[in-house]
């Protein structure tokens, strides 16, 4: 074997080695578990639940994220194309149209998204 295969070969048995050990000591050292009604509730947080756990959580958040996501997305693919279209000598008309009917379609996804958001126009 060579040296690299063996100096693989003992760092991966000192990986495994260092995991059973922790989990070997953990279990003779490690503190006790306790058991408790309260962890098979809803929450272990030691409070009695109470009341409807369901509530109207505002997602005007989750939109602006996902509208960020979107825009970033555009911005990326926009730069390679940009570069894939300069290294193969296209002509600019060309480019061009890909480029905005690609902008077209993210801009009119992006508006279908905050259109459907009522929160967002009031």
């Amino acid at each position: 074997m060579d040296s690299g295969t063996i100096g693989f070969l003992v760092f991966l048995g000192i990986a495994v080695g260092f995991a059973i050990g922790s989990i070997v000591m953990n279990y003779i050292f490690g503190a006790k578990r306790r058991y408790s009604y309260l962890q098979r509730t809803t929450y272990e947080c030691g409070q009695e639940p109470e009341g409807e756990a369901q509530i109207d959580f505002p997602s005007a958040h989750y939109v602006y994220a996902l509208v960020f996501v979107a825009v970033d997305i555009l911005g990326f693919v926009l730069a390679l194309w940009a570069v894939s279209f300069r290294s193969l000598h296209v002509y600019w008309s060309t480019f061009a149209t890909v480029l905005g009917g690609f902008t077209i379609l993210a801009l009119a996804g992006i508006y279908y998204v905050l259109r459907g958001e009522r929160s967002l126009w009031v």
